[in-house]
């Protein structure tokens, strides 16, 4: 069933601002200092007026204003029992492709004109954690932040983001998810890795944290002692990760911003993340110590 489906209600949305004119009269153009003569041609001086609303674009190189961002209210119906949830368009379709697509009138979907769109099989919970995100770009929730790390919420954010292509979401999910393991010294439940291992795509980056977090934590007494049963398909990865020899690096690539970033993080080509600069090769994800060579003895 297709996360995206067609609802036949419509709903009357806000009018955008329109033939708004800069009210702001120009002052006189100053003439060239030193030069009295009537003819002489002036000095021309960039007009301070703004351009209308209506003619200025957003651009990946231009930050758009605000009052761009908040002027279309959509209803997003999610779950079996369509739990609907208010949010305005720019602000979606900003941060994900997908509602981008929905909303976008030239693709002639029912969506993009009745400005209601219905994801029946997505979880309200799941949906509440991203519009939080999407307003704020903080997951401080408190469901997600009881006294014992919630990894499954988090999982289970990050296949809704992964539907939805919000690449900055899914890499927030894992900065967060990498920043608890270390504060709370813990890494995901069995019952974690099954929810992992069912909702998430076998290529993501954040199957591969997890993995890392086990190979590299301390957690053979856990894994060997847990009274459920851990998901074999993880467990599988797990191996093949220990027998391999970059099972152990130098650094935990999750410790290393840049590492992090080149591990873990998903981006659009020529994009990384703000101070990822690479490393030397010594501190690179599989790295092993080299000896340092020995000093000559001075004759």
């Amino acid at each position: 069933m297709p996360l995206l489906s067609s609802s036949s209600t419509t709903s009357t949305s806000s009018t955008p601002l329109q033939n708004f004119q800069s009210t702001e009269s120009s002052s006189p153009t100053p003439r060239m200092p030193g030069n009295s003569n009537a003819n002489s041609t002036p000095h021309q001086v960039p007009s301070r007026r703004d351009p209308p609303l209506r003619q200025r674009s957003c651009t990946p190189a231009t930050l758009c204003p605000l009052r761009s961002l908040f002027k279309t209210i959509v209803t997003v119906n999610v779950g079996p029992t369509a739990h609907s949830f208010s949010v305005h368009k720019e602000v979606l379709c900003d941060s994900s492709p997908f509602f981008a697509a929905a909303f976008n009138k030239h693709y002639s979907f029912q969506e993009s004109t009745s400005d209601i769109l219905n994801l029946p099989e997505a979880r309200p919970l799941d949906f509440e954690y991203f519009i939080q995100w999407l307003y704020t770009r903080t997951l401080t929730h408190e469901d997600l932040n009881p006294p014992h790390p919630a990894y499954y919420r988090l999982i289970r954010l990050y296949a809704l983001a992964d539907a939805l292509s919000v690449q900055a979401l899914k890499n927030k999910i894992v900065d967060t998810i990498a920043a608890l393991a270390d504060d709370t010294n813990s890494v995901p439940t069995p019952d974690d890795t099954r929810v992992l291992y069912e909702e998430i795509e076998e290529t993501t980056p954040l199957r591969k944290l997890v993995v890392d977090l086990f190979a590299i934590k301390k957690t053979d007494r856990l894994v060997e002692t847990h009274e459920d049963s851990w998901d074999e398909r993880f467990l599988r990865d797990l191996v093949v990760k220990l027998k391999r020899a970059e099972a152990k690096p130098v650094v935990a690539p999750w410790r290393d911003q840049a590492l992090l970033c080149t591990a873990y993080h998903e981006h659009k080509p020529g994009q990384s993340c703000a101070g990822s600069e690479e490393k030397t090769d010594s501190t690179k994800i599989g790295a092993t110590s080299q000896p340092k060579p020995a000093r000559k003895k001075s004759k």
